[in-house]
This record gives C-alpha cells, structure tokens and sequence, in this order.
C-alpha cells in the first residue's frame, strides 16, 4: 500500500501529491513517515499543510526534528499542524521549538503550541508559558493556563492568582482548575475570592478547586 503511494507524492500534481499524503496519514503505518518527512519541503503548500497533519497521525518519533523545522515554514497552516502534531508525539526534544512557537505571528500556531507544551510535563517550558498567560489572544491565554495547571509547579501559583482577574471568564475558570490541580495550600484566599466571580463557572470550578485541596491537606493530616 505505501510504495504506490510514495510514486503518487512525486506526482507533477499537486493534488495527486496532497491526496496521497492524506493517505498515508490515515495508514497510521510508521512506514509512511519516511515518505511523509520528504514531502515536508514540498513546493505546494496545500501538500505541506497535508503532510504535517498526516505526520501528526502517524505518530512516529522519527517525525519529530522535521516537524520542528516545519515550525518555521512560511505557511501559518503548516506550523499550526506541526505544533498540534508535535503535541501528539510527546517527543522531548520538540520543547524547545514549541517554546519559540509560543512567539509566533499567528495567534493559532501560538495556541496549539501553548497546548502542545501542556503535554509534555516539563518545567523548562514555565517561564515561557506564564509570559503567554499576558497573550492577546484569549485562547492562548486559555491554553497556557491549561498547559500550567497540568505541570502543577507552585511556582506559577502567582501568575495563576493573576490570571483569576483576566477579562475573559474561559482563562479565568482554567486559572482556577490550574491552582487546584497544583494544590498549593497558600492559593486559599485567591480561590475564595473566585467564588464571587461573575461568571457560573469560575465560581463553580473555584469552589471544587479548594475542596481538592482541603481534601489533600486533610488527608495529608490523617496520614502523619
């Protein structure tokens, strides 16, 4: 299946190129990437946008160090797959690149990307994540509130606090369920603040927030 598809990516058409890298894509064999990493520099962008999400699919580490160069193309299309695709692989060694994503001109490259760092657990991605926490975009503000709460550092226990006062009720209730997931005893006073948020759902999220980490020091307690 995959060697008539590979003479279809070199097809002169560009659409005969882009279908077979939507193909290859949906294989889901680690075969395809091979093939798939070729394609990445095509001319078309149409089959670059094709082959960073089939890449994305594919699910193969030997996709990675492509795929961050892909951050770097001059199609907006291209990084956002490459950033979501990256997310998936949870390879390490595209931190770094994400990191730099987090700078990019396009507001949707910035947020898969903000997402994608959420995923790999690493604290080497916080600095960059809280400054993102001040993106103008609101969805990138989302996404990094999000991608903190799961490093769960106490140390963005303040940029969280913050963000509970960012105009849009989203980030707000992310930056609440953040600081529950971190579980810092001294966020107390700023979640019992949220639960006079004008929004339902910071409010809600707010109050489960602090029953989390009452229950975590309570049987911290009993423990002892």
């Amino acid at each position: 299946m995959l060697e008539p598809l590979s003479r279809q990516l070199e097809s002169k058409d560009p659409i005969v190129r882009t279908k077979a890298a939507v193909a290859l894509g949906n294989s889901s064999e680690k075969g395809a990437v091979l093939f798939l990493v070729k394609a990445l520099n095509d001319e078309s962008r149409h089959v670059r946008r094709a082959v960073s999400a089939a890449l994305g699919q594919v699910w193969n580490d030997e996709a990675v160090i492509p795929l961050c160069a892909a951050l770097e193309d001059n199609d907006w299309f291209v990084r956002w797959n490459a950033a979501l695709a990256l997310g998936q692989i949870k390879d390490r060694r595209a931190i770094d690149s994400l990191i730099r994503a987090l700078h990019d001109i396009n507001r949707y490259v910035r947020r898969n990307a903000a997402e994608a760092l959420g995923n790999f657990r690493s604290n080497n991605a916080t600095d960059s994540l809280v400054k993102a926490l001040e993106d103008p975009d609101v969805d990138v503000r989302w996404n990094a509130a999000n991608a903190l709460g799961k490093l769960r550092d106490p140390d963005t226990n303040d940029p969280l606090i913050r963000a509970l006062n960012d105009t849009d009720e989203f980030v707000r209730e992310r930056a609440a369920d953040a600081l529950g997931r971190i579980g810092d005893s001294r966020v107390l006073v700023a979640l019992q603040r949220a639960l006079h948020d004008t929004d339902d759902d910071v409010r809600t999220t707010a109050e489960e927030s602090l029953e989390k980490i009452k229950r975590h020091y309570s049987e911290e307690q009993s423990s002892s």
